[in-house]
C-alpha cells in the first residue's frame, strides 16, 4: 500500500538518504508544487548507489536540474521532429498527389494504395474520413473551405491535418514505388548533413527511421522521462549512414535518443539540423557545468550519446 507522506518527511527520508539540501525552503516549495513521483524517483537513481543511498556531494539541487535538463532536451528534440513531420508530410503529399491527379478526395480510393497491406489501408481510409467529418462542420478551417467551395479537399490541405502517427501510416501504406520517390527526395537532406554519403535510401530502412521517430516524438510530447527511454526496436542499418555516425549493426545500439538524433539528418535541412544538434551540445554543457557530483558521461550514456559528445566543435549554422 502507498503511504502518504508530508513534505517534510519527504524532505527528512532524503536527507537520511545522504542528499544534501542547501535550502530546505526552497525545496520544500518545490515539492509541494511538483510531483515527488517524477521528479525524485525518476531523476535521484543517477546520484545514488548500488545501496539506494545519495553519493557525496549530491543534492536537491542538481536533481532539478537534472529534471530540467530532461525537460528541455525534449522540447528542443520535439521541434526538430516537428520540422521533420513538416517536411515529410508535403514531400508525401507531392508524392500522393502525381498517381491521383484531378481525382477528388483520391486519398479515400483505397486503389491508390498498397494492394498488400489491404488491412492497414481501410484503417488508414477509416481515420481519413474522421478527420474530413470532424472538420467540415466549422467554418474556421482549410478543410471546411475546400468542401464547401471546390467540394474536394486535396491531399496537400488534409495532410496539414495529420497527427505523426497518421503520417507514418499514410506513408507506410502508399505504394511502393511512390515510397520510393518520397525516399529518393529524401537523400538531398542526407547529404547535405552527412558530407561524403552516396548510398541509397531504401524505403524499409526509410520507414524504420520513422517509427523510431515517432515513438521518441510521443515521449516528448507527452512528457515521460527521456533519459533511458529506448524505442522499441532498432532501426534497419544502413552502413554508411550508420558507420558515419559511429553507430554499429549490433543489437540494441539504433533503439537511443542519439540514434533518434541522427536519424533525423534524414528528413531535416542542414540548418534545422546543425541548429537542433548544437542546441542540445550547448544544454549538455550547461548541465556539466551545473552537475558535480556525477560524471556527465552518465547522463549521456542514458540518451545514448558516445561520451563527451558536448565537447565537439559546434556545427556551423548557416542561413
Amino acid at each position: 500500500m502507498c503511504i502518504f507522506k508530508t513534505v517534510d518527511e519527504q524532505i527528512m527520508i532524503l536527507k537520511q538518504r545522504g542528499l544534501t539540501i542547501h535550502n530546505e525552503e526552497r525545496a520544500r516549495r518545490y515539492l509541494l508544487t511538483s510531483n515527488y513521483y517524477a521528479i525524485i524517483n525518476g531523476y535521484s537513481k543517477f546520484f545514488q548507489d548500488r545501496d539506494n543511498h545519495f553519493m557525496s556531494g549530491a543534492s536537491f539541487d542538481e536533481i532539478r536540474e537534472l529534471y530540467w535538463f530532461d525537460k528541455e532536451i525534449k522540447q528542443i528534440l520535439l521541434d526538430g521532429i516537428l520540422n521533420a513531420e513538416h517536411h515529410l508530410k508535403f514531400i508525401a503529399a507531392y508524392r500522393f498527389a502525381e498517381i491521383s491527379q484531378n481525382e477528388k478526395y483520391g486519398y479515400l480510393n483505397i486503389g491508390n494504395y498498397d494492394h498488400e497491406k489491404l488491412n492497414y489501408d481501410w484503417k488508414l481510409i477509416s481515420k481519413l474520413s474522421q478527420i474530413l467529418s470532424s472538420n467540415c462542420k466549422y467554418n474556421n478551417n482549410t478543410i471546411y473551405h475546400n468542401i464547401h467551395t471546390h467540394n474536394d479537399v486535396p491531399i496537400w490541405v488534409l495532410v496539414d491535418f495529420f497527427d505523426f502517427g497518421t503520417l507514418r501510416a499514410f506513408i507506410r501504406d502508399l505504394p511502393h514505388s511512390v515510397q520510393n520517390k518520397i525516399a529518393v527526395d529524401c537523400i538531398g537532406f542526407i547529404q547535405d548533413n552527412v558530407p561524403g554519403f552516396d548510398s541509397a535510401f531504401p524505403v524499409e530502412i526509410m520507414n524504420s527511421f520513422i517509427k523510431n521517430i515517432h515513438e521518441a516524438r510521443n515521449i516528448c510530447a507527452h512528457n515521460k522521462h527521456l533519459l533511458k527511454f529506448e524505442c522499441r526496436s532498432d532501426v534497419t542499418y544502413l552502413q554508411q549512414f550508420h558507420s558515419l555516425n559511429n553507430i554499429t549493426n549490433e543489437n540494441g545500439t539504433r533503439k537511443s535518443v542519439y540514434s533518434t538524433f541522427i536519424s533525423l539528418q534524414c528528413f531535416l535541412s542542414k540548418t534545422e539540423y546543425r541548429i537542433l544538434s548544437n542546441t542540445i551540445r550547448k544544454r549538455m554543457r550547461n548541465l556539466n557545468y551545473k552537475v558535480k557530483s556525477i560524471n556527465i558521461n552518465t547522463i549521456l550514456d542514458a540518451l545514448g550519446f558516445p561520451d563527451n559528445w558536448q565537447e565537439c566543435p559546434a556545427l556551423v549554422q548557416t542561413f
